[in-house]
């Protein structure tokens, strides 16, 4: 084994950090911090075929796992390249912290964003991480694939919701107005569930493959970085920008779904 290969961890975090270091570089030069969401679903694909140079894994589980990330990662960065040039401008969160940090920012928002960032984003990685250090096939196939289900699923909830949003967005007859009605009517975030969802199915795919239960790192921490950092900013990004946001959000629960039989009817407004 190759002095990379007994080290993958320390040169998947090498590689997370310097990859968002070049990210900040970038939007220094474009003063748009938002590039950084363009990175971190790619950001997953680079670790799974890295690894998969490094570690020299060909098992069609591993080769399946790593063409499944690169699916979500590759249609995810589309969604949001997609979007930025609809919009023509800086993502409305990032534009607030801009605001507040004044002309410091620039250099702060490589800690505050960037940096941070990439230890979220390298501890995410873990169910990647530990199935490259894996040299043996499926422990567990019905779990593999119980777990590329729950991906799958998670990954189209994501999908759809992404492309309600956008179909939204895109009719300028909707413009300041809130997203109420599909996915959005039974909860505020149903892209950020889906990515979780996504997650855990590929961390039960990778528990699988490797019997590690250090592959529940991933996405543990998306989900505290979700509900701690992602959802609130959004919500309050959505509460200065969006009127009838209060009502919207006293009626429609923040991850969870509620039964569509209870579902009541928040208009657009």
């Amino acid at each position: 084994m190759t002095a990379l290969a007994s080290n993958f961890w320390l040169v998947s975090f090498v590689v997370t950090l310097v990859a968002f270091v070049v990210v900040w570089m970038a939007s220094v030069k474009t003063s748009d911090a938002g590039v950084v969401d363009f990175y971190w679903g790619p950001g997953f694909a680079v670790t799974a075929w890295l690894g998969i140079l490094v570690m020299g894994q060909t098992g069609w589980p591993v080769i399946l796992f790593s063409l499944a990330i690169t699916v979500w990662a590759g249609r995810l960065a589309s969604h949001l390249i997609a979007r930025h040039v609809r919009s023509d401008a800086e993502d409305g969160r990032y534009a607030a912290m801009r605001e507040a940090g004044g002309a410091s920012f620039w250099w702060t928002s490589l800690f505050k964003i960037f940096v941070l960032q990439a230890i979220i984003h390298w501890l995410v990685q873990f169910p990647v991480i530990v199935v490259m250090g894996s040299a043996d096939g499926p422990i567990a196939n019905g779990v593999f694939w119980i777990g590329m289900a729950v991906f799958s699923v998670g990954f189209t909830i994501e999908a759809v919701a992404d492309g309600q949003l956008a179909s939204f967005k895109r009719d300028r007859a909707n413009a300041g107005k809130l997203l109420s009605s599909g996915l959005w009517g039974l909860s505020r975030h149903p892209n950020y569930l889906g990515e979780i969802i996504a997650w855990v199915g590929l961390a039960l795919a990778a528990f699988a493959v490797t019997g590690s239960w250090l592959v529940w790192i991933g996405p543990i921490v998306l989900g505290l970085a979700m509900f701690g950092v992602s959802m609130p900013l959004t919500d309050l990004h959505l509460k200065n920008t969006r009127s009838g946001f209060g009502s919207y959000a006293e009626q429609v629960p923040a991850v969870l779904p509620r039964s569509i039989a209870r579902k009541k009817s928040v208009p657009a407004e």
